[in-house]
Protein backbone atom coordinates (compact mmCIF):
# COMPACT_ATOMS: atom_id res chain seq x y z
CA UNK A 1 0.00 0.00 0.00
CA UNK A 2 1.35 3.72 -0.51
CA UNK A 3 -0.01 5.51 2.47
CA UNK A 4 2.03 3.91 5.90
CA UNK A 5 0.59 4.84 8.92
CA UNK A 6 1.89 4.89 12.41
CA UNK A 7 1.04 5.62 16.34
CA UNK A 8 2.57 7.50 19.12
CA UNK A 9 4.78 4.74 19.46
CA UNK A 10 5.83 4.33 16.22
CA UNK A 11 4.11 0.88 16.16
CA UNK A 12 2.93 0.18 12.00
CA UNK A 13 -0.82 0.36 11.34
CA UNK A 14 -2.20 -2.31 9.06
CA UNK A 15 -4.38 -1.17 6.50
CA UNK A 16 -6.66 -3.57 4.64
CA UNK A 17 -7.92 -2.22 1.20
CA UNK A 18 -10.69 -3.73 -1.07
CA UNK A 19 -12.21 -2.58 -4.24
CA UNK A 20 -15.54 -3.69 -4.93
CA UNK A 21 -17.29 -4.94 -8.12
CA UNK A 22 -18.47 -1.41 -8.73
CA UNK A 23 -15.17 0.27 -8.59
CA UNK A 24 -15.32 1.83 -5.53
CA UNK A 25 -12.77 1.82 -2.31
CA UNK A 26 -12.96 -0.12 0.93
CA UNK A 27 -10.76 0.98 3.96
CA UNK A 28 -11.00 -1.45 7.14
CA UNK A 29 -8.56 -1.21 10.33
CA UNK A 30 -9.61 -3.99 12.97
CA UNK A 31 -11.31 -2.79 15.36
CA UNK A 32 -9.21 -4.60 18.02
CA UNK A 33 -6.54 -2.37 16.50
CA UNK A 34 -8.28 0.96 16.20
CA UNK A 35 -9.90 0.87 19.56
CA UNK A 36 -5.99 1.12 21.06
CA UNK A 37 -4.96 3.97 19.49
CA UNK A 38 -4.40 7.45 20.84
CA UNK A 39 -3.08 10.73 20.42
CA UNK A 40 -1.31 11.73 16.88
CA UNK A 41 -0.92 9.44 13.69
CA UNK A 42 1.55 9.94 11.73
CA UNK A 43 0.97 9.23 7.65
CA UNK A 44 2.83 9.25 4.61
CA UNK A 45 0.74 8.96 1.59
CA UNK A 46 2.70 8.57 -1.66
CA UNK A 47 -0.14 9.70 -4.11
CA UNK A 48 0.19 9.09 -7.70
CA UNK A 49 -3.21 8.56 -8.51
CA UNK A 50 -7.37 8.88 -7.84
CA UNK A 51 -7.32 5.55 -6.14
CA UNK A 52 -4.77 6.40 -3.75
CA UNK A 53 -5.79 9.76 -3.22
CA UNK A 54 -9.33 8.37 -2.46
CA UNK A 55 -7.70 5.69 -0.14
CA UNK A 56 -6.31 8.29 2.13
CA UNK A 57 -9.85 10.97 2.14
CA UNK A 58 -10.98 7.45 3.37
CA UNK A 59 -8.44 6.23 5.87
CA UNK A 60 -8.42 9.93 7.16
CA UNK A 61 -12.15 9.92 7.73
CA UNK A 62 -11.70 6.75 10.03
CA UNK A 63 -9.12 8.16 12.22
CA UNK A 64 -10.93 11.42 12.47
CA UNK A 65 -14.35 9.71 13.60
CA UNK A 66 -12.16 7.66 15.86
CA UNK A 67 -11.27 10.96 17.67
CA UNK A 68 -7.23 10.43 16.30
CA UNK A 69 -5.20 13.59 15.57
CA UNK A 70 -3.19 13.60 12.17
CA UNK A 71 0.19 14.84 10.94
CA UNK A 72 0.39 13.91 7.40
CA UNK A 73 3.40 13.64 4.71
CA UNK A 74 2.22 13.20 1.07
CA UNK A 75 5.87 13.44 -0.53
CA UNK A 76 4.73 14.02 -3.76
CA UNK A 77 1.64 16.58 -3.86
CA UNK A 78 -0.98 15.84 -6.77
CA UNK A 79 -1.66 18.53 -9.41
CA UNK A 80 0.86 20.81 -8.09
CA UNK A 81 2.23 21.47 -11.66
CA UNK A 82 -1.74 22.75 -12.69
CA UNK A 83 -1.05 25.61 -10.52
CA UNK A 84 -3.09 28.13 -12.53
CA UNK A 85 -5.23 28.26 -15.49
CA UNK A 86 -3.45 28.71 -18.73
CA UNK A 87 -6.31 28.70 -20.97
CA UNK A 88 -10.32 29.58 -21.06
CA UNK A 89 -11.80 25.85 -20.48
CA UNK A 90 -9.22 24.48 -18.15
CA UNK A 91 -9.83 23.69 -14.25
CA UNK A 92 -7.87 24.84 -11.99
CA UNK A 93 -6.95 21.30 -10.93
CA UNK A 94 -4.40 22.23 -7.96
CA UNK A 95 -7.03 24.34 -6.25
CA UNK A 96 -9.57 21.68 -6.49
CA UNK A 97 -7.47 19.18 -5.41
CA UNK A 98 -6.25 21.43 -1.80
CA UNK A 99 -9.71 21.31 -1.21
CA UNK A 100 -11.05 17.76 -1.64
CA UNK A 101 -8.25 17.42 1.07
CA UNK A 102 -9.95 19.01 2.92
CA UNK A 103 -13.26 17.26 3.15
CA UNK A 104 -13.44 15.82 6.36
CA UNK A 105 -12.00 18.98 8.00
CA UNK A 106 -15.90 20.06 8.24
CA UNK A 107 -16.63 17.87 11.50
CA UNK A 108 -13.41 17.74 12.80
CA UNK A 109 -11.66 21.11 12.69
CA UNK A 110 -9.53 20.82 15.59
CA UNK A 111 -7.93 17.20 14.80
CA UNK A 112 -5.46 17.65 11.82
CA UNK A 113 -2.10 19.30 12.92
CA UNK A 114 0.07 19.35 10.16
CA UNK A 115 0.60 18.61 6.29
CA UNK A 116 4.40 18.40 5.04
CA UNK A 117 5.08 18.22 1.17
CA UNK A 118 8.58 17.71 -0.43
CA UNK A 119 9.56 20.34 -2.99
CA UNK A 120 6.53 21.36 -4.23
CA UNK A 121 6.83 22.73 -8.42
CA UNK A 122 5.59 26.03 -7.01
CA UNK A 123 4.64 29.12 -4.40
CA UNK A 124 1.07 27.89 -5.13
CA UNK A 125 0.74 24.66 -3.45
CA UNK A 126 1.61 26.01 -0.11
CA UNK A 127 -0.46 28.99 -0.40
CA UNK A 128 -3.47 27.30 -1.61
CA UNK A 129 -2.81 24.64 0.93
CA UNK A 130 -2.78 27.07 4.12
CA UNK A 131 -6.01 28.97 2.53
CA UNK A 132 -7.82 25.19 1.54
CA UNK A 133 -6.58 23.02 4.18
CA UNK A 134 -6.93 24.27 7.53
CA UNK A 135 -3.77 21.95 8.68
CA UNK A 136 -2.27 23.96 11.85
CA UNK A 137 0.94 23.51 10.46
CA UNK A 138 2.09 23.34 6.60
CA UNK A 139 5.52 22.69 5.45
CA UNK A 140 7.18 22.30 1.90
CA UNK A 141 10.34 20.40 2.41
CA UNK A 142 12.91 22.13 0.94
CA UNK A 143 15.24 20.20 -1.94
CA UNK A 144 18.61 21.33 0.12
CA UNK A 145 17.42 19.36 3.21
CA UNK A 146 16.67 15.95 1.03
CA UNK A 147 20.35 16.67 -1.40
CA UNK A 148 22.32 16.83 2.09
CA UNK A 149 20.89 13.38 2.79
CA UNK A 150 22.88 11.88 0.15
CA UNK A 151 26.77 11.16 1.08
CA UNK A 152 27.10 10.92 -2.22
CA UNK A 153 25.30 13.66 -3.71
CA UNK A 154 26.78 16.18 -1.07
CA UNK A 155 30.23 15.08 -1.90
CA UNK A 156 30.01 15.59 -5.35
CA UNK A 157 28.62 19.01 -5.13
CA UNK A 158 31.38 20.28 -2.26
CA UNK A 159 34.03 18.90 -4.94
CA UNK A 160 35.95 21.51 -6.01
CA UNK A 161 35.32 20.78 -9.96
CA UNK A 162 31.56 20.51 -9.69
CA UNK A 163 29.02 23.47 -10.83
CA UNK A 164 25.29 23.91 -10.07
CA UNK A 165 23.08 23.97 -12.92
CA UNK A 166 19.83 26.47 -13.17
CA UNK A 167 17.91 24.35 -15.22
CA UNK A 168 15.47 27.62 -16.04
CA UNK A 169 13.95 31.17 -14.77
CA UNK A 170 11.67 29.39 -12.95
CA UNK A 171 14.03 27.24 -10.60
CA UNK A 172 16.46 30.63 -9.91
CA UNK A 173 15.59 30.89 -6.33
CA UNK A 174 15.63 27.45 -5.94
CA UNK A 175 18.87 26.76 -6.93
CA UNK A 176 20.12 30.40 -5.31
CA UNK A 177 18.47 28.21 -1.47
CA UNK A 178 20.25 24.66 -2.72
CA UNK A 179 23.70 26.64 -3.37
CA UNK A 180 23.49 28.26 -0.33
CA UNK A 181 23.10 25.07 1.70
CA UNK A 182 25.98 23.41 -0.05
CA UNK A 183 28.25 26.61 0.52
CA UNK A 184 28.20 25.59 4.35
CA UNK A 185 30.26 22.87 3.14
CA UNK A 186 32.38 23.77 0.73
CA UNK A 187 35.71 26.35 0.97
CA UNK A 188 34.46 28.50 -1.84
CA UNK A 189 30.80 29.18 -2.89
CA UNK A 190 29.72 26.90 -5.67
CA UNK A 191 29.25 28.39 -9.12
CA UNK A 192 25.79 28.70 -10.41
CA UNK A 193 25.28 28.15 -14.52
CA UNK A 194 22.03 29.45 -15.47
CA UNK A 195 19.91 27.87 -18.45
CA UNK A 196 17.05 29.27 -20.45
CA UNK A 197 14.88 26.85 -23.06
CA UNK A 198 12.17 27.96 -25.66
CA UNK A 199 8.79 25.95 -25.60
CA UNK A 200 6.14 25.63 -28.62
CA UNK A 201 3.34 28.20 -27.52
CA UNK A 202 0.76 25.53 -29.10
CA UNK A 203 2.06 22.22 -28.08
CA UNK A 204 3.82 23.39 -25.09
CA UNK A 205 7.24 21.35 -25.94
CA UNK A 206 10.73 22.20 -25.16
CA UNK A 207 12.23 23.78 -28.63
CA UNK A 208 15.94 24.38 -27.14
CA UNK A 209 17.83 24.96 -24.16
CA UNK A 210 20.54 27.43 -23.94
CA UNK A 211 23.18 27.73 -21.14
CA UNK A 212 24.71 30.63 -20.55
CA UNK A 213 28.80 29.47 -19.96
CA UNK A 214 31.65 29.55 -22.17
CA UNK A 215 33.48 26.77 -21.52
CA UNK A 216 33.19 23.37 -18.88
CA UNK A 217 35.77 21.57 -19.52
CA UNK A 218 36.77 19.09 -17.05
CA UNK A 219 33.73 20.37 -15.13
CA UNK A 220 30.94 17.59 -13.14
CA UNK A 221 27.67 19.87 -13.62
CA UNK A 222 24.63 18.84 -11.08
CA UNK A 223 21.50 19.78 -12.47
CA UNK A 224 18.88 20.13 -10.20
CA UNK A 225 14.67 20.62 -10.19
CA UNK A 226 12.04 19.57 -8.78
CA UNK A 227 10.44 16.99 -11.00
CA UNK A 228 11.34 14.68 -13.98
CA UNK A 229 8.85 13.82 -16.38
CA UNK A 230 9.84 12.53 -19.85
CA UNK A 231 12.88 14.61 -19.57
CA UNK A 232 13.03 16.62 -22.65
CA UNK A 233 14.84 20.11 -20.23
CA UNK A 234 17.26 17.95 -19.04
CA UNK A 235 18.37 16.09 -22.41
CA UNK A 236 18.38 19.33 -23.92
CA UNK A 237 20.49 20.80 -21.05
CA UNK A 238 22.92 17.68 -21.29
CA UNK A 239 23.72 18.15 -25.15
CA UNK A 240 24.33 21.36 -24.39
CA UNK A 241 26.60 20.62 -21.47
CA UNK A 242 28.64 17.87 -23.62
CA UNK A 243 29.06 20.75 -26.01
CA UNK A 244 30.81 22.71 -23.74
CA UNK A 245 33.51 20.20 -22.73
CA UNK A 246 31.57 19.07 -19.63
CA UNK A 247 33.38 16.17 -18.18
CA UNK A 248 30.31 14.66 -15.80
CA UNK A 249 26.35 15.85 -16.06
CA UNK A 250 24.43 14.83 -12.66
CA UNK A 251 20.55 14.83 -12.33
CA UNK A 252 18.90 15.33 -9.29
CA UNK A 253 15.57 15.55 -8.96
CA UNK A 254 13.07 15.69 -5.98
CA UNK A 255 10.15 13.67 -7.44
CA UNK A 256 11.28 11.02 -10.13
CA UNK A 257 8.32 9.99 -12.74
CA UNK A 258 10.63 8.82 -15.73
CA UNK A 259 7.56 8.51 -17.89
CA UNK A 260 9.74 7.28 -21.35
CA UNK A 261 12.44 5.70 -18.81
CA UNK A 262 15.74 5.92 -18.08
CA UNK A 263 17.42 4.95 -21.50
CA UNK A 264 16.70 8.46 -22.73
CA UNK A 265 19.45 10.08 -20.90
CA UNK A 266 22.41 7.28 -22.19
CA UNK A 267 25.32 8.84 -23.60
CA UNK A 268 23.98 12.33 -21.51
CA UNK A 269 23.46 11.92 -18.12
CA UNK A 270 26.26 9.71 -16.13
CA UNK A 271 24.35 9.91 -12.79
CA UNK A 272 20.63 10.50 -11.67
CA UNK A 273 19.25 10.90 -7.93
CA UNK A 274 15.63 10.92 -6.93
CA UNK A 275 13.62 10.17 -4.02
CA UNK A 276 11.47 7.34 -3.20
CA UNK A 277 8.23 9.55 -3.39
CA UNK A 278 7.61 7.25 -6.62
CA UNK A 279 8.21 3.92 -7.03
CA UNK A 280 11.42 3.31 -8.95
CA UNK A 281 12.98 0.43 -11.26
CA UNK A 282 16.47 -0.30 -10.32
CA UNK A 283 19.12 0.85 -12.38
CA UNK A 284 23.05 1.32 -12.35
CA UNK A 285 23.02 4.59 -12.91
CA UNK A 286 19.74 5.25 -10.53
CA UNK A 287 20.13 6.70 -6.73
CA UNK A 288 17.26 6.54 -4.79
CA UNK A 289 17.20 8.78 -1.67
CA UNK A 290 14.80 7.63 1.10
CA UNK A 291 13.47 9.72 2.93
CA UNK A 292 10.69 11.20 5.49
CA UNK A 293 10.33 13.05 8.24
CA UNK A 294 8.74 10.36 9.93
CA UNK A 295 11.94 8.58 11.25
CA UNK A 296 10.48 4.98 10.83
CA UNK A 297 8.45 5.82 7.81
Amino acid sequence: MSIQIQDSKQNLIPVQTIQFAGGERHIQISAEILNTLKGTMQIQAKITNSQELIDYLLLENVLLNQGLEIDLEIPYFPYARQDRICATGQAFSLEVMTKLLNINNEKFPQQRKSIKVWDAHSDVTEKLLHENTHFFEVENVQPSEIILKNEMLTKLLTTKKTVLVCPDAGAKQRTKTIASAVNTFRDREIDVVFCEKRRDPVTGKIQNAQVNAKDLSGKTAVITDDICDGGATFIGIAQELKKLNCEHVILYVTHGIFSKGLQVFDGLVDQIFTTDSFPQIENPKLNVIKFSRFSTL
